[in-house]
C-alpha cells in the first residue's frame, strides 16, 4: 500500500519539501542570500561592521587585511559606515594581489600549454595578469583611504584626515577645568605638548631633548 499524500495545507505549511524550486524561485532566493552578505555588521565603530562577504571563510586573507588596517584607519577618522564596502573592496583585491603574486611564485611567468598540433609551448601564466589587474585596483582604492605617502599628505592639507587629542609634535595634555571663582589663567599653565618617547639610540627624534620652552609659557 502506497504512502498516502499530505493534505495540501499541511505541505503548505511545510513548504512543499517535495517540490522543486522553479528558475525564478531559485534566482529570488538567491538574489536574498547576495542582498544578506551585503549588509554590514551594525557596530560602535565603522572598523568593527566588517561587510557580510567577507565572513566568508573562502576570504580569510581579506578579513585579515580588514582586522590589521580598519581599526587604524578608523583611528585616523578615514573609515566612515559609507566607506565599509568600498574598502571591503580594497581587502579582497589586495588579498587577490598576494594569491595570484603566490601562484607566479610557484609556476613561473610561463607555464606549458598544448597546441593544435599537439605540441607543447610557453604561454605567459594568466596569474601574471591577474595580479597586475589587483595591484592596480589595490593602489586606485588605497588613495581614497590615505594609505600611500602622497595620499596621506594630500589628506591632511585637506583637514579630512586627524588625530584624537594629538597634535603634529605630541599628545596633548588634558587639565582639569578650574574651579568656580579661580582665574583660569593662573590656575594652571597653558597646555603643552608632551614630546612622543624616543627610542635610545635611534636618530629619529633626537634633536627633540634640545627643545625650548615656546615663548610665553616661561614664568616671569
Amino acid at each position: 500500500m502506497g504512502r498516502h499524500p499530505d493534505n495540501p495545507l499541511d505541505q503548505a505549511a511545510k513548504g512543499f519539501p517535495g517540490k522543486r524550486k522553479s528558475k525564478t524561485e531559485k534566482a529570488i532566493a538567491e538574489a536574498e542570500r547576495l542582498a544578506g552578505l551585503l549588509v554590514a555588521v551594525r557596530s560602535q565603530t565603522p572598523s568593527e561592521g566588517k561587510p557580510g562577504y567577507l565572513l566568508d571563510p573562502r576570504l580569510k586573507p581579506a578579513s585579515a587585511m580588514w582586522d590589521d588596517y580598519a581599526p587604524r584607519l578608523d583611528r585616523l577618522h578615514l573609515l566612515s559606515q559609507l566607506d565599509l564596502h568600498l574598502f571591503g573592496m580594497f581587502c579582497i583585491y589586495a588579498a587577490e594581489f598576494v594569491a595570484a603574486n603566490e601562484d607566479v611564485l610557484a609556476k613561473g611567468y610561463s607555464v606549458m600549454v598544448k597546441t593544435i598540433s599537439g605540441d607543447r609551448m610557453p604561454r605567459e601564466n594568466p596569474s601574471v595578469a591577474r595580479r597586475d589587474f589587483a595591484a592596480k585596483m589595490t593602489i586606485d582604492l588605497s588613495g581614497k583611504f590615505g594609505l600611500s605617502p602622497q595620499d596621506r599628505h594630500r589628506l591632511l592639507a585637506a583637514g579630512a584626515m586627524h588625530f584624537d587629542d594629538e597634535t603634529l609634535f605630541g599628545r596633548v595634555v588634558q587639565r582639569a577645568a578650574p574651579a568656580a571663582g579661580e582665574n583660569a589663567s593662573e590656575s594652571a599653565p597653558a597646555e603643552q605638548p608632551i614630546p612622543a618617547p624616543v627610542a635610545e639610540g635611534s636618530a629619529i627624534g633626537s634633536l627633540s631633548a634640545f627643545d625650548s620652552v615656546p615663548p610665553g609659557m616661561k614664568p616671569n
